[in-house]
């Protein structure tokens, strides 16, 4: 059996060790999961709606002791690591009802049939997530697919696995009967062919990259659904009419939150020239002033050293070309990071992943749609303004599955869709009936009455 030590990124201890599965195991996790399907899909909707709650109690209960792994895992500070869990019961209480607002539909014929139709559940599901957010993004995907009645396979990213077994052990505590939910840990060149080629796979949902969707797509049948969220570079426009103060802010928390490791952050900042040095002024400000130590955590403390050398590439390569704005934090935490009137090329069109942006100026909108859409990503993008008009302009041209006005890029609440265009997302999208018409496939019953 092949283990991995799992080493904190706060202090670099060891606060774990991972035993990995092999490609018997994942098969073995297949047939299990096989077995669990009938009598899971057949329980009683109230049933399954006990156990949500009860889950939704043990994960409020053990939300600390939960946020102390996701912390160490990853980095995540304390308070924003135990908001997550408490966000995630949430999720879990919200999709309890979910079979009560799957419905049907009924058609009339010419022909007498009385013809209506069913949803059932796509049968076994494979869900694979990323660590930036190890405990809310696998329970959107992990409570619309029990609720609907598939049995799971979770395959969490290796450097938050952690948490996911956190995760298995408090459903079967809450009573999700054996076998229905299986956490599989490993490392995909070992277990891909095994995941992704087990004739029991009905659907897979994934949170990761444009490049990691491409490689499971080529290896799933093509019946088998796929859904995924793949990140972007989304681009925020700050008219010329904004409040510099409310924009800062905006910017900030569309930025940096999580260290900037949200796949809907601002990448690119686009800034109108007549308010571009005011600022310009005021983000130099804030980041000369922020203190890493200030309230619950710090920012700065990337998941991985892999993340953080790959960023500190990126600027390595930009500083002979950009002026790069940021705090002197030393060689081991970054700091929140402008960098100012890149030239067109990668910096302004792929993803960087950490708590770095661009700025440039605009003078049209226009001229700001072209440059957001000069990228083949289009998840989310957003525009600062008091002018509805310049609003509507920005949302109705900009090639983005969401668009924020006056609000930050980062937040989707679990109930509303989000869709990724383009190279930003394959499928339906996810979040609340969207995520149950995925997990869900339709029947239909033509009935003639004897």
């Amino acid at each position: 059996m092949t283990t991995m030590d799992v080493v904190s990124r706060q202090d670099g201890s060891v606060v774990g060790q991972l035993s990995l599965a092999s490609a018997d195991d994942v098969a073995a996790a297949y047939e299990r999961a096989d077995e669990a399907l009938p009598a899971w899909k057949a329980m009683a909707p109230a049933d399954r709606a006990a156990i949500f709650l009860r889950a939704a109690e043990v994960f409020r209960h053990r939300a600390k002791d939960i946020a102390q792994v996701i912390s160490a895992e990853m980095g995540k500070p304390l308070g924003e690591a135990t908001t997550e869990v408490e966000k995630g019961a949430g999720i879990l209480e919200y999709f309890a009802q979910a079979p009560y607002r799957t419905t049907g539909a009924t058609y009339v014929t010419d022909t007498g049939e009385d013809v209506f139709t069913i949803a059932e559940p796509l049968g076994v599901v494979l869900l694979i997530t990323p660590w930036n957010f190890p405990f809310t993004l696998p329970m959107r995907k992990i409570a619309a697919a029990l609720s609907t009645g598939n049995t799971v396979l979770f395959k969490p990213a290796t450097n938050s696995a952690l948490t996911g077994i956190e995760i298995g052990r408090a459903l079967a505590d809450a009573g999700v009967p054996e076998d229905v939910f299986n956490v599989v840990v490993g490392e995909s060149r070992v277990i891909q062919g095994a995941l992704f080629g087990d004739p029991r796979l009905a659907g897979v949902s994934l949170t990761g990259s444009y490049p990691t969707a491409q490689a499971i797509r080529a290896q799933l049948p093509v019946e088998v659904p796929f859904q995924a969220e793949l990140g972007g570079k989304n681009a925020l426009l700050i008219w010329a009419d904004a409040d510099v103060d409310k924009a800062l802010d905006v910017i900030w928390q569309s930025s940096f939150r999580n260290n900037g490791q949200i796949c809907t952050s601002c990448g690119r900042l686009l800034v109108h020239a007549d308010i571009a040095d005011d600022l310009l002024a005021g983000l130099r400000r804030r980041i000369a002033d922020y203190d890493r130590h200030t309230g619950a955590g710090e920012y700065g403390i990337l998941s991985s050293d892999g993340e953080f050398g790959k960023i500190r590439t990126v600027l390595d390569g930009a500083r002979d070309a950009v002026e790069v704005v940021a705090a002197d934090w030393g060689e081991d935490r970054m700091s929140p990071t402008v960098l100012v009137a890149p030239p067109d090329g990668e910096l302004t069109t792929e993803e960087i992943f950490g708590p770095v942006i661009t700025f440039e100026t605009v003078r049209t909108v226009d001229e700001a749609v072209a440059k957001a859409n000069a990228t083949s990503y289009g998840l989310t993008a957003g525009v600062v303004t008091e002018n509805l008009d310049v609003a509507k302009q920005f949302w109705t041209n900009v090639k983005s599955g969401l668009v924020k006005v006056n609000v930050p890029l980062t937040g989707t609440p679990f109930h509303i869709p989000l869709q990724g265009w383009r190279h930003s997302g394959v499928g339906p999208g996810e979040g609340g009936d969207v995520s149950v018409g995925f997990f869900t496939k339709s029947k239909a019953i033509y009935l003639r009455r004897p």
